[in-house]
């Protein structure tokens, strides 16, 4: 008799470990070829959390700092705002490479770890908050996240950083009722734009979920544009599904730069392949021994 497929979330952990792990190397490899072809690409990058704790969104402080140096020697870092003008062709696109510079849920480590570097160069960034889970625990990881209070929200707003809207309470929208979808979108606009006093342009999808219903909730409701995918931005990307290039611990300095040409657009469909490939109920024992090596080697050394 076949497998029964194994459902738990740390099984689903390591699958998605193990895929970021090869679409990181396979994007490394790649970047080498994507380098020589374009010298023009847009990347709007994602983090979620910059601290010292073990989880896996996490990057460490001094690896960001290095991130953020490399990138302001080397790319002219702008707003999400400018992003949507050139891909609207609002504006004229500029030569050169292009980022900008994005954070999901928003943390409480932002404002300790990552705000004083964009305060002390006057630099732009976005922050996506939940607004349920301002001045809360963020309760989806382990250890719970302390998160931005609203005082840090105003503050951070004040200096450079965009607040964006990334729903109530943070649901998977694609799996989420309309109606309740609609009250996730709508709300979580409406009560930051009250405690800031000025309008909530952008949206984050919540692990990047969406179907065309929620794209048009979201244009409905009055927002400029939207984040979700993954990838680099191209010139006639949808301004509600702008790809984005997500950083995490498991992204090697090397790999780091390799996310910033157009290599992630070819690796991440091989990610896709792979967690396809590993959510087969045969491939359990590949998972687990794939994941007892990485946890048994230095993976600075591997990739």
């Amino acid at each position: 008799m076949p497998q029964k497929p194994v459902d738990s979330w740390a099984y689903n952990e390591r699958i998605v470990s193990l895929s970021r792990h090869a679409r990181n190397s396979l994007c490394l490899a790649l970047s080498f070829f994507s380098a020589l072809l374009s010298r023009k690409e847009i990347v709007i990058l994602t983090y979620h959390s910059v601290g010292l704790d073990s989880d896996f969104d996490t990057v460490k402080p001094k690896e960001f700092t290095r991130q953020m140096e490399y990138l302001e020697r080397n790319y002219a870092i702008v707003p999400l705002a400018e992003v949507l003008e050139y891909v609207s062709k609002e504006r004229k696109r500029p030569a050169g490479r292009m980022i900008s510079i994005t954070f999901d849920d928003g943390y409480q480590d932002f404002y300790t770890n990552a705000y004083p570097f964009f305060r002390e160069r006057g630099l732009p960034a976005t922050v996506f908050v939940a607004t349920y889970y301002v001045g809360k625990d963020w309760p989806f990881a382990e250890p719970h996240h302390k998160m931005l209070t609203w005082k840090q929200i105003e503050e951070i707003s004040n200096n450079n950083i965009e607040i964006g809207a990334h729903t109530v309470t943070h649901p998977n929208l694609e799996q989420t009722k309309l109606q309740k979808a609609h009250h996730e979108i709508t709300k979580s606009k409406e009560e930051i734009e009250k405690h800031l006093g000025r309008t909530v342009r952008f949206f984050s999808y919540p692990f990047g979920g969406y179907t065309d219903q929620i794209l048009k909730t979201v244009e409905n409701a009055g927002f400029e544009g939207g984040v979700g995918g993954f990838g680099t931005v191209r010139d006639r990307s949808h301004l509600f599904t702008l790809h984005r290039v997500q950083v995490d611990s498991s992204v090697s300095f090397l790999q780091f730069k390799a996310h910033l040409t157009k290599a992630v657009d070819w690796s991440g469909k091989i990610e896709q392949i792979v967690k396809t490939l590993l959510r087969r109920p045969t491939a359990n024992r590949l998972v687990r021994a794939a994941t007892k090596m990485l946890n048994q080697t230095n993976r600075k050394v591997i990739l």
